[in-house]
């Protein structure tokens, strides 16, 4: 009976801090992202150049966002040195309605509307984990001059990282430059 007291007792105190460090370490945010270029489902019609300039935005928001430390794409070179602690994120763009900028501007009222949705997934980059798993879309109903499809760019990427703060994924606060 003393015998199995004394395994009880080490266990405590050996297993739990351990579960200690694994629930704090996963509750904290990420801080480094890497972004695999996204792909296209058969039928889509979206153009190599868009998909180009959005794997560009999503970068660029991300940083402008202020809430990661450093992003990158997986094909830069910084990808070989990155710190194991990171997320990796992936998509399929599922949907693409171009719209018309003109209608935008002189209709209005949704007409025009240029449409683009993703799936994307969060997975942490050094377990494989999949952290999280949505559908996001960004879109432009109007804007200056009718506005840009690039603004539907932007929007998915702010998407993905409100969704991100919001499940703990990302820091809440923006950090100063």
């Amino acid at each position: 009976m003393k015998f199995l007291s004394l395994i009880l007792i080490l266990s405590i105190f050996v297993i739990a801090p351990q579960a200690q460090n694994q629930t704090t370490s996963a509750a904290m945010p990420y801080q480094v992202v890497e972004i695999e270029k996204f792909t296209v489902s058969s039928g889509v019609e979206f153009p190599a150049n868009d998909l180009e300039e959005l794997m560009s935005h999503l970068v660029l928001n991300f940083n402008n966002s202020r809430r990661f430390e450093h992003v990158f794409l997986s094909t830069d070179t910084a990808s070989s040195s990155a710190p194991a602690r990171r997320v990796k994120i992936s998509g399929v763009v599922t949907k693409y309605a171009k719209g018309n900028r003109a209608a935008r501007y002189l209709v209005g009222f949704g007409a025009g509307r240029t449409k683009l949705v993703a799936d994307v997934k969060v997975r942490d980059g050094e377990t494989g984990q999949l952290l999280m798993e949505q559908k996001v879309d960004g879109h432009v109903y109007i804007g200056f001059f009718g506005g840009s499809t690039d603004q539907a760019k932007g929007g998915l990427s702010s998407e993905i990282i409100k969704t991100m703060t919001n499940k703990g994924l990302a820091s809440k606060t923006r950090k100063s430059k």
